[in-house]
């Protein structure tokens, strides 16, 4: 398969697995890491995130090495994960070499895990940071192209991101109307209900429903519904 073409199937893959019902967060940013180490030829890859008002922490990694595992634990202190979260910018690639008083701690952990060169792009949308992604080579820099095709990846992944959480934030609201507006309906009728049963007004019947629920720490909707299915008359 020619580059072209994979590059093609990355981008229409991380594309269609953000669609349709079910959506891991923890997957999809997994198969981005993979994605990125078959497309970018980097030798390891791994996500980063920072979900508002949370400090960036590791999300996924294309591998289960446990040097490899360290590195992305020290990667919210200090490297180029941090840095390019923080000025929303890409850094590197840098000769860890001759990155050990920038970051010491990073690159000494790098370097031990066998890693020469380091880099990292921001996952930003309409100005939304949301992470870093982390890439890595043990021999040669990542070429610039290579960079500037990554961030087009971390972009392509940032706006998923911001979509689902979207459209989770849409379904939420609108579960909650639907569940407010059968809550009104069910009190409007046990009001009716109890204002023919009674025979007093509909405010009185309200009246009576909400002292009921006030008076046995009860919601006013369990309370209309025990009226309706269950014959509960309270005390005008």
């Amino acid at each position: 398969m020619g580059r072209e073409q994979l590059l093609a199937d990355v981008f229409v893959d991380l594309a269609a697995a953000c669609c349709g019902d079910g959506f891991d967060v923890g997957g999809y940013l997994e198969r981005f890491a993979l994605r990125c180490v078959q497309l970018l030829d980097v030798s390891a890859a791994g996500v980063l995130c920072a979900p508002p008002g949370e400090k960036l922490r590791p999300a996924a990694a294309s591998e289960a090495d446990p040097a490899f595992t360290g590195l992305l634990a020290t990667s919210p202190l200090e490297g180029p994960v941090r840095e390019s979260y923080r000025t929303d910018a890409p850094i590197g690639p840098v000769d860890l070499l001759h990155a050990t008083d920038r970051w010491p701690r990073f690159a000494k952990t790098a370097l031990a895990a066998g890693y020469r060169f380091a880099g990292a792009v921001p996952l930003t949308w309409r100005g939304r940071p949301d992470g870093s992604l982390l890439l890595l080579r043990t021999t040669d820099p990542l070429p610039e192209r290579d960079v500037r095709l990554g961030q087009a990846l971390a972009h392509v992944v940032a706006a998923a991101l911001c979509h689902q959480e979207s459209l989770t934030s849409y379904r939420r609201v609108n579960d909650q109307l639907r569940t407010a507006l059968r809550s009104r309906v069910t009190i409007e009728q046990a009001k009716g209900f109890l204002a023919h049963h009674m025979g007093v007004s509909l405010q009185e019947a309200f009246e009576a429903m909400r002292g009921h629920a006030r008076s046995h720490s009860r919601l006013l909707r369990d309370v209309a519904r025990d009226v309706l299915e269950r014959g509960l008359i309270p005390e005008p």
